[in-house]
């Protein structure tokens, strides 16, 4: 079962009716798609866990941001999605909370929003042009040895 949640909590209502306008182009099943004030727990009963953040600069100022994706990230079968505002500057970076955890950034695009909805394999970091974003930089994992000889 899939569930589309869309994190409103610092978003004006006219904002939200049109998140909830572009998640029903994208195809959502309106049963499907909430709105919430931030990420609780894993439910067991779902195996596809969706939130959608908008990238707007009352969102990326959250100070619960940052809590709120990597909050996301327990469980399996649950990923971020950040969508840029329609109006957003194509020179505007992404929260660094949205580069360490999001799945994927994309313009405010409902074939985009459905395709990397769509499947756990699409992988898509867009400007609000539709522009590859650089590369973000991840952390190395300290808990391999690189000195290690195979065996």
């Amino acid at each position: 079962m899939r569930r589309i949640r869309i994190l409103g909590k610092a978003l004006d209502p006219t904002v939200v009716e049109a998140l909830l306008a572009l998640a029903n182009e994208a195809g959502f099943d309106a049963e499907e798609v909430k709105v919430i004030e931030s990420v609780g727990e894993p439910d067991p009963a779902c195996d596809d866990e969706i939130f959608i953040v908008l990238a707007s600069p009352e969102t990326c100022a959250s100070p619960e941001l940052e809590a709120n994706l990597t909050a996301a990230q327990k469980g399996g079968g649950r990923r971020t999605i950040c969508i840029w505002p329609d109006d957003a500057s194509p020179d505007t970076e992404p929260p660094g909370a949205a580069q360490k955890y999001a799945y994927s950034i994309i313009p405010w695009d409902a074939d985009k929003l459905r395709a990397v909805a769509a499947d756990d394999d699409v992988l898509c970091f867009e400007t609000s042009d539709g522009q590859p974003l650089p590369t973000p930089k991840t952390e190395r994992n300290l808990c391999v040895d690189e000195k290690a000889k195979a065996k």
